[in-house]
């Protein structure tokens, strides 16, 4: 008996925290402001400081978010944006374990200002209602 009833509250608290089946759809593309070229990687998340969705940014700067699952959505709600956009290159660079071979060097270049990587400073909101279904963004190159 205590399984079924652990059971039953797992599925009723995964209901509650996906909204029902409400979630809204949501999709965009990210661009630069200064040349409107997309931000050609990343990530992006809405969160309300509870509900995170996520998407990965695509190399023509458009994401779909995902709450529980990849594209699904979010569920409705006030959400504060955040965007993590780092190029990583690996070079090799002088050897120096000494034992006679380059040593591999990764190399961070940040793509936008620092001030987007927190949904704390980043400055961007969204408000899920259920009628928007794409949001586009302009980011400032650090």
């Amino acid at each position: 008996m205590r399984s079924l009833t652990a059971i039953t509250l797992i599925i009723v608290t995964i209901t509650i925290i996906s909204g029902c089946g409400q979630n809204v759809p949501l999709s965009g593309r990210i661009t630069f402001s200064d040349t409107g070229e997309p931000l050609p990687l990343g990530t992006i998340g809405f969160t309300d400081g509870k509900i995170q969705a996520r998407s990965e940014i695509d190399a023509d700067g458009k994401y779909a978010l995902g709450f529980l699952s990849a594209g699904d959505g979010l569920p409705k709600g006030e959400y504060k944006i955040y965007i993590q956009a780092v190029r990583v290159e690996l070079q090799t660079g002088p050897d120096m374990n000494g034992d006679g071979e380059p040593d591999i060097i990764c190399k961070e270049t940040p793509l936008i200002a620092q001030k987007y990587a927190s949904p704390e400073t980043s400055g961007l909101t969204f408000t899920a209602d259920g009628k928007t279904k794409t949001f586009d963004i302009q980011v400032e190159k650090p």
